[in-house]
């Protein structure tokens, strides 16, 4: 089966101009990185558009997050870790987790 993204996945911008966004866990214990480099382009799009306006990513954020991944959230649950910028998502849900977000253009 082809997988597709979620609705409105397709008019998020592109973000050509930031080379990587790290979460930073508020504890300071773990730290995630997503650079923008072909494969993970789409995680990028869709973490950045998801961060915009509240500069963090939690519970609310990570929610919206995975809509917009689509059929890829069923793939990762399905084969956990095979998609670890969903894991983020699922983990921040689960664990109730706040990460702070730095953007590198």
């Amino acid at each position: 089966m082809d997988k597709t993204f979620g609705s409105g996945f397709s008019s998020l911008e592109e973000y050509k101009d930031v080379n990587a966004i790290t979460f930073k866990e508020n504890n300071g214990e773990r730290v995630h990185r997503i650079e923008n480099i072909p494969g993970k382009q789409a995680s990028l799009k869709i973490l950045r558009a998801v961060t915009l306006d509240s500069g963090v990513l939690s519970k609310s954020e990570a929610e919206q997050g995975l809509i917009l991944f689509g059929d890829y959230v069923a793939d990762e649950q399905a084969s956990p870790n095979a998609h670890p910028n969903i894991r983020l998502l699922l983990d921040t849900i689960e664990h109730n987790l706040k990460w702070d977000i730095s953007v590198e253009k």
